[in-house]
């Protein structure tokens, strides 16, 4: 941004670099003493795990998030051992109690989104899409419900390996669910790793869009790298931000074995695009 320029885009962080060395109340004390206030929380054990947080446990993070003032926007379950379209009915009823407990937490620490992954078919032989949308349009339906009683929302999210790994995919999804409250989270990377271009997938997007995750990947093998060290073209994320009137958090979700370094020089290569500057803290 240039001198005299208004804030750019709010930016927070991520916490997947961190889920094998510290605890989410640890990381976000963590990214607070580097001057991050906008957190989304990897839900992942050991890192985070709802069925394992006593009541303590979560009134010590909610104290933490008030001294520090920081804002949790997203928790996120992982898709790798997840999936709302198994074939398996246990594994799909085991899929929904995990995202059941994760939206209570969100109630609890006053997080207003929850992400939820499509759901995986098989590669080589899917099951046929009515049983695949049926189970999906099930899934969504009952985690809804249980968000918009607790105060919150569901956010999909366009992944390579889920069902619907594109901005069109998801929005289509979305109207035929007819589900005004459902939103998207966008990630540019998973979108050009599947051939989208990021910037036409959020114009595609952008009615939906809550949450957009930025990182770095390249073709041959699929990526959430230091920006700058990919292909990602995040001028035409940027681009597509301002032409849409977008004004929603930007998320690094930087995953690399030195998160604190990646993760600087990350936000300082966006912050010249438009995003707001890299906080003094860091």
């Amino acid at each position: 941004m240039s001198a005299g320029a208004q804030p750019g885009w709010p930016v927070g962080i991520h916490t997947y670099s961190y889920i094998w060395t510290l605890s989410a109340r640890d990381t976000l004390g963590h990214l607070a003493d580097q001057g991050y206030r906008l957190v989304e929380l990897l839900v992942n054990r050991p890192h985070l795990w709802p069925e394992e947080l006593d009541a303590g446990e979560r009134r010590a993070v909610a104290k933490l998030l008030s001294d520090r003032g920081l804002r949790v926007e997203v928790l996120n379950p992982p898709s790798l051992d997840l999936n709302l379209v198994s074939p398996s009915p246990q594994m799909r009823a085991m899929t929904r109690a995990h995202y059941r407990g994760v939206i209570e937490l969100a109630a609890d620490w006053g997080v207003p989104w929850v992400l939820v992954v499509p759901g995986k078919t098989h590669p080589l032989l899917p099951a046929p899409s009515e049983l695949v949308w049926g189970w999906f349009e099930e899934a969504v339906t009952e985690l809804d419900r249980l968000a918009e009683d607790r105060g919150l929302g569901i956010l999909l999210e366009n992944i390579p390996m889920a069902f619907l790994p594109t901005a069109d995919g998801l929005m289509q999804a979305i109207d035929r669910l007819g589900n005004d409250r459902l939103g998207i989270c966008y990630d540019a990377a998973n979108a050009t790793f599947v051939g989208e271009s990021p910037g036409a997938g959020l114009r595609r997007a952008a009615p939906r869009v809550k949450v957009v995750h930025l990182s770095d990947t390249g073709l041959a093998k699929w990526d959430h790298a230091c920006i700058g060290t990919g292909v990602v073209k995040f001028d035409e994320v940027a681009a597509a931000m301002r032409e849409t009137g977008l004004q929603v958090p930007t998320m690094l979700e930087i995953i690399s074995p030195d998160g604190d370094r990646d993760i600087r020089r990350s936000h300082a290569a966006i912050a010249g695009l438009g995003w707001e500057a890299v906080p003094n803290g860091a």
